[in-house]
């Protein structure tokens, strides 16, 4: 061997990584001293000549096994691309297992390809980044254990890296915010940021040695959400400069929402307290006065000192203090949650007032804390039930005096009329045959007007009998009355008038039976339509609609014309009183409407209009 392979092969050998060189065939042609250390293989066994220890074989970081074709020098061979710090295992057997980082890169002598593949033991410094990885993934899993999203800072290069927590709290997927300060900064409330960089400054300036600040940041969705920032600088500069941040957020957005509700409670609750107009206190379970408000001690007429050295019963009415202690004793005993009591306190002056009294009980880890009473003078308003209930009694037998006087009024005029028809009818006829005795007295002037007086005497008489017998039949028989069929019997009767006026008649009912008075829903409906066919117009096709439903429990008919209609700004007061006739030249008496509305309201039922001339009528009848 010559002295420059002597050289080479001295160098070769003591090159403290494992160097093989393999021809274009993949055969390993030569291969270093640290080859053998590193594997643990004789020359032989590298060079496959013997075969490999039983347990040893080539394993991948996964711990599969790492096949030939994937070696890095063979993959250099088959591609002539380079292969750079691929990581392999090679398990030893017997649970010893070492990791080498390999290197690949292929060259020529004389125009033959070769490929030289190097390897180094890091056994250690795998093992150390592996326990690295592994106490990173424990932090990793105790940081989103603990809820909080961690942060890092370089001060250098402004980079801002946020984790898929911190990410996540704001809405985002872990791709969506870039990691610059700027995302940051612009995400939080401009409200907060004067005070969070003001306190960021500090630290970095070295006045604190970390920092803790409760401030608002932008979430995707477009809302604020509270969170809690912790910071610290880990490196600075040997001037002080801090290099790197590290630190985590925390969601505290609920706590603040609640704490805020808190506030807004308390002092809600101050405020009803100390200006409320009724009065307030806070009285402790033994019965001492705790606070009171201005409203209670002017009620009272007592100072505050005067009142808090109190208790409630001391200003109770003797009469009215077992009632109250009751209800103490069933809120104490848990029994009830609260009560109501109207009682009478006694005032400085001596004398006393009614109050009603509200009482609730505020308890904490199982204990009674104080009564909220709720105190408002009703000295007025039972003065006011008294006199009312006074004023109550005086009516009731002034409304029962009524209702036998009324009661008398209608007996004496159905007497009247009773009596009167027998006379009157007998004029009538003595009118009627008196020209048949003497026939000169149809040419005196009188006798006419007196025949026409004496006929609507009688028929007078007759209308005041009807109306009467409405106001005294109160006790007559209900019947479900089929409204169809008695609209078919009213057709009857109207059937020429109908044909000749070429009358529409719309039918929509709802409900086909109404329980009334037959003999009167048979008179409602017959005025109703009467006045409907009499009083259509010339200029236009009468139409008639009849409806009947259910309105809030009760029966509605409605009986709707597009007839002369009545001026209700002229007449509307007197449409259903006796005698009113509003249209002239129609066989009409003014008593229909009159006789109906007393069908109607003798039952308790009501009858409206809605009416404008020339368009028609509306009447309403809910029963």
């Amino acid at each position: 061997m010559s002295t420059d392979n002597i050289f080479f092969k001295t160098v070769f050998d003591t090159i403290a990584e494992g160097v093989i060189i393999r021809n274009a065939q993949g055969e390993i042609v030569e291969f270093n001293e640290q080859v053998t250390k590193i594997s643990r293989l004789s020359k032989e066994q590298i060079k496959g000549e013997v075969p490999l220890p039983s347990g040893w074989r080539r394993i991948t970081t996964d711990g599969d096994t790492f096949q030939e074709d994937d070696l890095p020098g063979i993959i250099t061979l088959r591609t002539g691309i380079p292969q750079n710090n691929v990581i392999m295992g090679i398990d030893l057997g017997e649970g010893e297992l070492i990791w080498i980082r390999l290197n690949s890169r292929p060259f020529k002598i004389n125009d033959e390809l070769f490929v030289i593949s190097t390897f180094l033991d890091i056994t250690e410094k795998h093992k150390l980044d592996q326990d690295l990885k592994k106490s990173e993934e424990r932090w990793h899993l105790a940081l989103e254990g603990s809820e909080l999203g961690v942060w890092d800072w370089d001060t250098q290069s402004q980079d801002l890296y946020f984790s898929d927590y911190w990410k996540g709290l704001l809405g985002y997927s872990p791709g969506e915010v870039e990691n610059k300060l700027e995302a940051w900064q612009n995400a939080i409330h401009p409200d907060d940021r004067p005070r969070v960089f003001a306190e960021i400054e500090k630290h970095l300036n070295g006045t604190t040695p970390g920092y803790h600040i409760e401030h608002r940041l932008l979430c995707k969705d477009g809302n604020y959400r509270w969170l809690l920032t912790s910071g610290k600088a880990l490196v600075r500069s040997p001037e002080g400069i801090p290099l790197r941040l590290v630190g985590t957020i925390r969601d505290i957005h609920a706590t603040k929402v609640f704490q805020e509700a808190l506030r807004i409670t308390e002092s809600t609750f101050s405020s009803a307290f100390h200006f409320s107009t009724i009065g307030i206190a806070l009285v402790d379970p033994s019965g001492s006065w705790q606070d009171v408000n201005p409203a209670l001690l002017q009620m009272l007429g007592y100072s505050r000192a005067e009142l808090l050295s109190l208790t409630f019963q001391d200003i109770t009415h003797p009469d009215d203090l077992a009632a109250d202690m009751g209800f103490v004793q069933q809120m104490l005993n848990k029994e009830i949650d609260n009560y109501q009591l109207e009682k009478r306190y006694i005032l400085k002056n001596g004398h006393y007032i009614w109050a009603l009294l509200s009482v609730s009980l505020v308890w904490e880890n199982n204990e009674p804390q104080y009564f909220i009473s709720q105190i408002v003078d009703i000295s007025k308003t039972k003065e006011l039930i008294s006199e009312l209930e006074w004023k109550n009694d005086s009516l009731n037998t002034l409304s029962l005096d009524l209702e036998h006087k009324i009661g008398q009024l209608e007996e004496f005029n159905r007497i009247v009329a009773h009596n009167l028809r027998g006379p009157a009818g007998n004029i009538k006829m003595l009118l009627d045959v008196l020209p048949d005795s003497c026939p000169d007295v149809a040419h005196v002037p009188y006798y006419d007007m007196l025949r026409d007086t004496s006929s609507n005497l009688l028929s007078t008489l007759d209308e005041l009998m009807k109306i009467v017998e409405v106001r005294l039949n109160k006790n007559i028989q209900f019947e479900n009355c089929n409204v169809q069929d008695i609209i078919n019997s009213h057709y009857v009767n109207f059937k020429a008038q109908i044909k000749e006026r070429n009358i529409i008649v719309e039918e929509d009912l709802e409900e086909p039976e109404i329980s009334y008075p037959k003999v009167y829903l048979e008179s409602i409906l017959y005025n109703l339509i009467s006045n409907a066919i009499k009083y259509s117009r010339t200029d236009v096709q009468p139409h008639i609609q009849i409806k009947t439903r259910r309105e809030k429990g009760r029966m509605v008919l409605q009986v709707k014309d597009n007839g002369l209609g009545i001026d209700l700004e002229k007449y509307g007061n007197q449409v259903f009183k006796l005698k009113k006739i509003f249209h002239k030249g129609y066989d009409s008496k003014g008593v229909g409407l009159f006789i109906i509305k007393n069908q109607i309201e003798t039952f308790g039922g009501q009858i409206t209009l809605i009416s404008k001339p020339f368009v028609g009528s509306e009447f309403t009848v809910t029963f």
